[in-house]
């Protein structure tokens, strides 16, 4: 008997018992349908977290001056630590090979005056260099963003986000070219930032009501001292732990600024990567439990086809034991069996994934996009779909040819007397 006869005859098997059928394999319909949709949108919400926070741009470590503690012979409890941007530059290229920039940032500790004609407005400041825009993902919409000359000639140029244009001018595109006002002191607008969404990371300085001058320009009109710099945004190259760049910064810094690079209370650090780190290990933990789960389920639904297959045998061991006695062979009787197993339990498993696709593209379609998370079909989904679809058709296929193989003919015949 050839493949396309088994394949027949298993067919008719099935038509015979349709309703008997469609309830066994519902579980694996469901299961497989819903691992793909909850995975996918396991992944989608991993994909959404990594977008928005590059929002705010390449990750880093905030390091900022705070005050000395005890325990450090050779160094006074209680000093207030202060980093001047000399301090900064040698710190930078004493750890080149590991950290690949430290940005000396001045801050304002309050908001701003600034006015533009009848227009005025409260914007946060910030005096950077000319690797602020390309570090901190800071997109300019109009214009330009100051360069090394800028900062080096101290211009009294400014870079401002997208909002505080709008407040100021009316209008983000027309704002470049004119004349800014910051406390008093003229400013030429040379850059207007295209407008940001939503910000996860330093929500209270949002970018689009920033105020962007050159540091040595902060220093020489608006009073801030270079030799004490408000934070450090400090850029790990790849592969460098947050622990181990901030530990190369005090090695340098400490004995230039006069604390010991052991004591971390004299300095206050955030690493900005530990909330997509944080999201990334829910997404691992998320992934690992639905997985399992949905292997389980489909697993139960395995159970249920098999013990379909099991009645089904039941009912026909007579006549498999009357085709066994006049000279069929275990084999053809098994193959026969292995085929109507896989046939459901592949048959809806396959359903079940489609559905469960076409779930993914009508969520993927009719949710507004970057308001929640949307599915993503990724390869970690596609494996663990499939190798969980692999288990319910081994498992369905198996159960009922091991029973066929231990069928004892002349018992069968017996209890069909």
């Amino acid at each position: 008997m050839d493949l396309r006869e088994h394949l027949q005859q298993a067919l008719e098997s099935l038509g015979d018992h349709p309703r008997r059928v469609l309830a066994s394999a519902m579980g694996v319909f469901w299961g497989a349908a819903a691992i793909v949709v909850i995975l996918a949108w396991g992944s989608g919400f991993r994909e959404f977290m990594r977008q928005e926070m590059s929002r705010y741009g390449k990750g880093c470590l905030f390091v900022m001056p705070a005050v000395t503690s005890s325990g450090f012979p050779g160094h006074r409890a209680g000093v207030h630590i202060r980093f001047s941007r000399d301090d900064v530059a040698v710190a930078e290229c004493a750890s080149h090979d590991e950290i690949e920039a430290i940005v000396a940032e001045h801050t304002s500790r309050e908001r701003v005056l600034a006015e533009a004609g009848d227009h005025v407005r409260r914007l946060d400041l910030t005096g950077v260099d000319e690797r602020f825009a390309r570090l901190r993902n800071f997109r300019i919409g109009n214009g330009r963003f100051f360069d090394a000359s800028d900062v080096q000639l101290r211009r009294a140029v400014a870079v401002i986000g997208y909002e505080a244009a709008q407040g100021l001018f009316g209008d983000a595109g027309a704002a470049v070219g004119h004349t800014l006002r910051v406390e008093g002191r003229p400013f030429d607008v040379i850059g207007v930032a295209a407008h940001k969404g939503r910000q996860y990371i330093n929500t209270n300085r949002p970018d689009n009501r920033l105020l962007i001058i050159p540091i040595t320009t902060a220093e020489s009109l608006l009073g801030y001292d270079d030799k004490a710099v408000d934070q450090l945004l400090v850029y790990p190259r790849p592969g460098v732990t947050p622990e181990r760049a901030l530990h190369m910064v005090l090695r340098t810094l400490g004995p230039l600024a006069g604390f010991d690079p052991n004591d971390l209370d004299a300095v206050r650090w955030f690493d900005v990567t530990l909330p997509q780190r944080i999201s990334d290990l829910f997404y691992l933990g998320f992934m690992v439990f639905m997985g399992v789960a949905g292997t389980v389920t489909l697993l139960i639904g395995a159970v249920g086809i098999a013990n379909y297959q099991l009645a089904t045998l039941a009912e026909r061991a007579v006549e498999i034991a009357v085709a066994r006695a006049i000279g069929a062979r275990t084999r053809t009787v098994v193959i026969q069996t292995v085929l109507e197993s896989l046939l459901v339990s592949a048959g809806t498993a396959l359903l079940g994934v489609l559905l469960g696709l076409a779930g993914c593209i009508a969520l993927g379609t009719l949710m507004p996009p970057g308001l929640f998370p949307t599915p993503v079909i990724s390869p970690v989904a596609v494996g663990v779909t499939a190798m969980a679809t692999l288990g319910v058709a081994v498992i369905a296929a198996l159960v009922p040819a091991l029973r066929v193989r231990q069928m004892e003919i002349a018992i069968a015949l017996r209890a069909g007397m």
